[in-house]
């Protein structure tokens, strides 16, 4: 959007940033590809997941310094390589945070150089608030504004609480102010309803598939689903995992165990998990849509 703004033969805009959140330049880290931060089922056995056994429990205390290590890393190249010190658009906490919370995002090639010509400029604050010329923020300052864009994001509870009727309009969020959703598709108050796309990850297309075909095998009754107490138990569970991840646990997010989430997926729907060719590739190596296209006798 600001570079729509600000580029060749447009105007000087202002972005005013309220919370500052890590970006990085493209998906390589120092040399090294992003995935095997992450993506892999040996990078997110670092990281806490819902249902841990006691084993499991120990390994993530045992390996805390491992993934502050792997933090700083990536924090070390993005300061490296991006201005954010210039700027004062470093963030005060950890890139696992964002990671976590799916705050992290790809900045736009071209996005500061436009800033080192003073086509984009900055300005933090936590508060601000109209006036008859433009914005006055928290510290008196004004800036005079032809155009003011609220980059709020899309609110799909909105939309989901103008069709959905009484009484299940009132459960939506219950009881925490996140949907409840049962493998990230089934809210265990609401029968007869699916939501598929609506919890955040790294991988949104195809965890908007699968969920699909997950959803496609429940209608066909070829698996059944837990009780209502324990979807919700799940729910809770990955909940507890966000708010210990991340102060931006506001958002159901599980990019840090989304490998968990799609293993849950394919035994719910009686496939094999583990979708390489060899246990190397299937450790080391991310998964891609390519891995999930499911053979005859799978489907």
């Amino acid at each position: 959007m600001y570079l729509n703004l600000a580029g060749e033969g447009g105007q000087a805009c202002t972005m005013v940033v309220r919370t500052t959140h890590w970006v990085i330049p493209h998906y390589w880290i120092w040399g090294l590809p992003f995935f095997l931060f992450y993506s892999t089922r040996a990078a997110q056995f670092l990281h806490e997941r819902p249902n841990q056994s006691f084993l499991r429990k120990l390994f993530y205390l045992l390996f805390s310094l491992l993934r502050a290590v792997v933090s700083k890393f990536i924090e070390s190249y993005v300061m490296w390589k991006l201005p954010l010190n210039k700027y004062g658009l470093k963030p005060d906490h950890s890139f696992e945070e964002d990671y976590a919370s799916c705050q992290m995002a790809l900045v736009p090639d071209t996005f500061f150089e436009e800033a080192d010509k003073g086509m984009i400029r900055f300005k933090k604050t936590s508060k601000w608030c109209f006036y008859y010329k433009g914005i006055e923020f928290e510290d008196g300052t004004t800036l005079e504004a032809d155009v003011v864009l609220l980059a709020t994001g899309y609110d799909g509870d909105k939309k989901l609480k103008a069709i959905i009727p009484e009484p299940f309009r009132t459960c939506l969020e219950f009881p925490c102010g996140l949907m409840p959703l049962y493998r990230a598709t089934i809210h265990p108050l609401i029968p007869n309803m699916g939501f598929v796309g609506y919890v955040q990850s790294n991988w949104n297309v195809r965890i908007a598939e699968l969920s699909s075909m997950w959803l496609n095998r429940l209608m066909d009754e070829r698996f059944k689903l837990p009780s209502k107490e324990k979807m919700l138990d799940q729910f809770f569970k990955e909940v507890e995992v966000m708010k210990r991840s991340s102060r931006f646990y506001i958002n159901h997010c599980f990019s840090t165990f989304i490998i968990q989430h799609v293993d849950d997926l394919c035994n719910d729907m009686g496939l094999n998990p583990w979708r390489k060719s060899n246990l190397f590739h299937d450790v080391f190596c991310p998964y891609g849509s390519e891995d999930y296209r499911f053979d005859q006798e799978e489907t």
